[in-house]
C-alpha cells in the first residue's frame, strides 16, 4: 500500500512539473475570456469561468492567477446584484494580493470593495476605501486611475450632500482629464459637474456644463454620453419653463437611444418625458410615454430572464464534459500505476486494489450523482416558483401603476374639489401596495419585506407633495432595517400612509413649519412586541373623543391595528401622537 501511494504521488509530481507552465498559461488565457464577459456583463458566465480558472490556479499554486479569480468571482456576484457575496471575495483577493505584494492589484480591490459600500450606502467606508486606492494611484503614476477615483470621491460626496467636497474632487478629476487630452473622461466630469449643480437646484450653471459635455461628446461620437446629456438638458430647460426647448432635447435623447439600441437608457428617458409631459398638463403624451416606459420596463426584464436561462444551461453541458473528461483522465493515471509495479504480487494486489476502490467509487459518485440531480432538481423547482411569484408582484405592480396613473389624470380634470381630494386618496393608498409589489418582485425572498426600504419609498409620495406646499414639514423617520413578512407590512404601511396624510391635511393649519416622525422599534422587556410611532408638531387632536368619526382614514387604521392584532393609542404631547403596539 505504501508503495502504491508513494508511486501515484511521484506521478502526479511528475505530471505537476511538465503540465505547470501550460496550466498557468492557460489561467491567463482564460483570464482574458472573464475580461470580455465583463463587459458584456454575463454574470453567471463570469462566475463559471472564474470558479474554474481558481481551482486550475489553486492546483499548481500560482497565486496571482488565484487572486485574480477570487476579484472576477467578485465581481460576477456584483452584476448579479448579491453585493455581501462579493464583498466578500475582494476581501480575500485584497488579502492574497497584500501577500504577494501586487500594488496594482491592491488598488485594483480597494476600487472594488469601495464600490460596494457606495452600492450599500455606507458612504464613510466607500471614502476610506477609495482614498486608499487613490493613494496607490498617486504612487504608481496612474493618471487615468487617479481621475476615476476623484471623480468616484466626488459622487460619493454628493451622494451625502455635501456639494462644495463633491465640487472639489470632480473638478480635480476634470483638470487631469483636460491636461492629458483625455476628451471621454472630460465629458463624462462635466456631466457629473453638471448633476452636482442640478442637485443644488442652481439650474442655470448645470445646464452650462450639460451643454460644454454634449458638445464634446458630440466630437468623440459618444452616442451614450450624447443621449445623457441631451436628457438632462431637457429636464434644465423644464426647469426654467421653456418648454418647447426642453421637449425637443428629450425627444433627441429617445432618438438617439432607440437608434444604438440602449433599452436601458430609452426606458429611463421615457420615464423622463412621461414626468414632462404630467408637469405641463399634456396628459394624452404623458400617458403615451408612460406606456412606452412601461413596455420597456417589461422588455428588459423577461430580455435578462430568458438570457439567465439560456446561459445556465450552457454552463450545466459544459460542466457534465468536463467530469466526463476528468474521469477518463484519471483511469488513465490508474492504469500507468499499474503497468510501472516491480513485481507481479504487487502488481496483482494493487489491480486488486484498484478493482474494489472503483467499484466503491462507482456505487459511492452514483450515490452523490442521485444526490446531486435531487438537489439540482429541488432548487431549479423552487428557483421558478420564486420566478413565477416575483412575475406576479411584477404584473400587480404594473397595474396597479396604471390605475395610478388614471386616478391622476381623472383628479387633474375634476371639477369637484372633495372628489379631487378622494381621488388622491385612494391614489396615495394604491401607491402605498404599488410600492410593495415593486419591492417584493425586486427582491430574493419575494415573502418578506425590508421595513427600511419600503415605509420610506410609501412617504416619498408624501416628501413630493410637500416641495409643493406652502407649509414646509420635514418627514424624519427612526425605522430599523428588519425583515417582517408581507402580510404584516402591508397593514402597517397603511396606517403610516393614512396618519401622515391626516397630520398633513389637519396638524398645520394656520402655521409655516412643522415636523412628522415616524419611528419602529422593539419594545423592551416584551418578546417580539414592537412599537410603531406617528406624531406630528401640529395642533394636536381635538378634546372631542368622537372627532372626525366619519374618517374613513381613521376608520382604515383603526381596521388594520385590529388585522395585526395590534393596540391603538392616541394623544397629545407637543402635538398629535399615535402609537401602536403589535406582536410579530
Amino acid at each position: 500500500m505504501k508503495i502504491s501511494l508513494f508511486l501515484v504521488l511521484f506521478l502526479l509530481f511528475i505530471k505537476h512539473s511538465a503540465f505547470s507552465q501550460n496550466d498557468s498559461n492557460t489561467v491567463d488565457v482564460i483570464g482574458k475570456k472573464i475580461d470580455q464577459l465583463i463587459i458584456t456583463g454575463r454574470e453567471d458566465s463570469i462566475i463559471f469561468y472564474s470558479q474554474k480558472n481558481l481551482d486550475l490556479s489553486t492546483k499548481i499554486n500560482y497565486k496571482r492567477g488565484i487572486a485574480r479569480s477570487l476579484s472576477n468571482i467578485g465581481i460576477g456576484y456584483k452584476c448579479k446584484g448579491n453585493y455581501p457575496e462579493a464583498l466578500k471575495y475582494y476581501y480575500k483577493s485584497l488579502k492574497l494580493y497584500e501577500t504577494i505584494q501586487r500594488p496594482k492589484g491592491i488598488m485594483v480591490q480597494y476600487c472594488h470593495i469601495g464600490e460596494i459600500y457606495d452600492y450599500l450606502m455606507n458612504y464613510e467606508k466607500a471614502l476610506d476605501f477609495n482614498f486608499r486606492a487613490l493613494k496607490l494611484a498617486d504612487s504608481l503614476n496612474e493618471r487615468d486611475q487617479t481621475s476615476i477615483l476623484y471623480c468616484n470621491i466626488g459622487i460619493i460626496f454628493s451622494r451625502q450632500h455635501k456639494f462644495e467636497e463633491a465640487k472639489k474632487y470632480i473638478s480635480k478629476a476634470l483638470k487631469i482629464d483636460r491636461e492629458d487630452g483625455n476628451m471621454e473622461g472630460t465629458a463624462r466630469n462635466l456631466l457629473n459637474m453638471g448633476f452636482i449643480h442640478s442637485d443644488k437646484n442652481q439650474t442655470k450653471e448645470a445646464l452650462n456644463y450639460f451643454l460644454e459635455s454634449l458638445s464634446i461628446s458630440k466630437q468623440i461620437d459618444d452616442k451614450v454620453n450624447t443621449a445623457t446629456c441631451m436628457a438632462n438638458i431637457g429636464v434644465a430647460y423644464s426647469s426654467l419653463k421653456q418648454y418647447n426647448i426642453a421637449e425637443s432635447y428629450l425627444l433627441q435623447a429617445i432618438a438617439i437611444a432607440d437608434e444604438i439600441g440602449e433599452i436601458d437608457l430609452k426606458s429611463q428617458f421615457e420615464e423622463m418625458i412621461y414626468e414632462f409631459y404630467k408637469e405641463i398638463k399634456n396628459d394624452r403624451k404623458a400617458l403615451i410615454h408612460y406606456k412606452n416606459y412601461i413596455t420597456l420596463r417589461d422588455s428588459i426584464y423577461n430580455k435578462e430572464n430568458t438570457r439567465k436561462i439560456v446561459e445556465t444551461e450552457m454552463n450545466y453541458e459544459f460542466e457534465k464534459k468536463e467530469v466526463a473528461t476528468k474521469f477518463e483522465h484519471d483511469k488513465i493515471v490508474v492504469k500507468l500505476e499499474a503497468d510501472n509495479k516491480l513485481q507481479s504480487q504487487q502488481r496483482v494486489f494493487l489491480i486488486l486494489f484498484i478493482i474494489v476502490a472503483l467499484v466503491l467509487l462507482f456505487f459511492a459518485k452514483r450515490a452523490y450523482d442521485n444526490k446531486k440531480k435531487i438537489a439540482e432538481f429541488l432548487a431549479s423547482e423552487s428557483h421558478r416558483k420564486e420566478v413565477l411569484l416575483q412575475e406576479v408582484h411584477h404584473r400587480i405592480n404594473n397595474n396597479l401603476q396604471i390605475i395610478s396613473s388614471l386616478l391622476t389624470l381623472q383628479a387633474n380634470s375634476a371639477e369637484n374639489e372633495k372628489l379631487t381630494e378622494y381621488l388622491k386618496q385612494s391614489q396615495n393608498r394604491i401607491q402605498s401596495l404599488s410600492v410593495l409589489h415593486e419591492l417584493l418582485y425586486q427582491n430574493d425572498s419575494p415573502l418578506q419585506i425590508n421595513m427600511n426600504n419600503y415605509l420610506n419609498k410609501v412617504l416619498d409620495f408624501h416628501r413630493d407633495v410637500l416641495k409643493n406646499s406652502f407649509v414646509k414639514v420635514d418627514i424624519e423617520t427612526s425605522i430599523p432595517d428588519v425583515v417582517f413578512p408581507t402580510k404584516l407590512a402591508v397593514p402597517l404601511a397603511l396606517i403610516v400612509n393614512e396618519l401622515v396624510t391626516n397630520s398633513i391635511k389637519y396638524a398645520f393649519k394656520d402655521v409655516q413649519t412643522g415636523k412628522i416622525i415616524i419611528s419602529l422599534k422593539t419594545i423592551e422587556n416584551e418578546k417580539n412586541a414592537w412599537l410603531l410611532l406617528v406624531s406630528d408638531s401640529g395642533k394636536g387632536l381635538p378634546e372631542d373623543t368622537n372627532f372626525r368619526k366619519d374618517s374613513l382614514g381613521l376608520r382604515l387604521v383603526t381596521i388594520m391595528a385590529k388585522q395585526i392584532k395590534g393596540t391603538l393609542t392616541k394623544y397629545n404631547k407637543e402635538g398629535a401622537i399615535f402609537e401602536v403596539r403589535f406582536i410579530v
